[in-house]
């Protein structure tokens, strides 16, 4: 029994990392029904620079680190909608247009990585160090921080979505766009807010993730693939399903993998989305229109 629930709240901690990736795709698609193709490399990016600034050179400590480079993935966020994706959105398509380019940007992000820092992979170490006895449980400080953490920062979203003036802004251009513009929201303003959260957000999982996972150039894709399944799993657009969805993936993720193997957990999660979709074709909160 005690084994069962050390399984359990891997899992759990596993999918607050998860949910934090998975809800910056699911906000990005909510307001502007844009699938962001880079959301993986973004976060192989956010890893890289935590690693320049903390073990590459610099020696910074990693909240000083981590307030650097904050601005730096929000900048980032705003200017690939300003340069790349507005400029597509008045075309013929343009929702195709826009995964397309997004999947070429993604390998332009991967192999400037590969350039700048090399095609190696990087770590930083843990900013705690330890493991904590809970019930004849065992469970590393690191994941408990990151659990925390990352918790706390998709509640914080969560409270900013319902409950300030902008984040209601947020919510009524992902219902009705035109109707939003018409009632005064200034929805370019919003794309370019919510394109800057996305980058933070799935950032920050790169950098609490680099001690855990290890960086590497190409490693975008495995996080970008679960995140697409959490999100498909909880609803095209909407952040609760992501959130329900990641928890329970990675719970589902950790039994399969010390039960049956780590090769066996991505199948195991195809095959849960397949069951979900039968059954609730536009997932568990699914708002997906078209």
């Amino acid at each position: 029994m005690t084994q069962i629930f050390e399984i359990l709240l891997s899992g759990i901690t596993q999918g607050a990392v998860y949910c934090l990736v998975a809800v910056g795709l699911s906000l990005v698609y909510g307001a502007s029904r844009i699938l962001n193709f880079a959301h993986g490399s973004l976060y192989s990016l956010g890893g890289f620079l935590a690693w320049y600034l903390v073990a590459g050179g610099f020696d910074l400590p990693l909240w000083m680190a981590v307030l650097i480079i904050l601005p730096v993935l929000a900048l980032t966020g705003i200017g690939i909608e300003r340069v790349i994706i507005r400029p597509l959105r008045g075309s013929d398509n343009w929702k195709i247009n826009t995964i397309m380019v997004t999947l070429g940007l993604a390998f332009i992000i991967e192999n400037g990585l590969q350039l700048v820092f090399g095609p190696g992979t990087r770590t930083i170490a843990p900013f705690v160090e330890g493991t904590l006895e809970l019930g004849g449980i065992t469970l590393s400080w690191y994941k408990v921080w990151i659990f925390a953490i990352s918790l706390m920062l998709v509640g914080a979203l969560e409270y900013f979505l319902g409950h300030t003036r902008y984040g209601q802004a947020v919510r009524a251009v992902s219902q009705d766009m035109q109707g939003a513009n018409q009632v005064g929201i200034n929805v370019n303003q919003v794309f370019s807010f919510t394109f800057a959260l996305s980058v933070v957000l799935t950032g920050i999982a790169g950098i609490l993730l680099a001690p855990v996972f290890l960086v590497s150039p190409l490693g975008g894709w495995a996080p970008f693939l679960k995140a697409f399944v959490i999100v498909v799993l909880g609803g095209l657009g909407s952040t609760k399903g992501a959130f329900v969805a990641a928890f329970i993936l990675a719970v589902l993720e950790a039994f399969v993998i010390f039960y049956i193997g780590p090769s066996w957990a991505m199948p195991a999660w195809l095959v849960m989305l397949i069951v979900v979709l039968m059954v609730r074709p536009k997932g568990l909160f699914g708002v997906w229109e078209n």
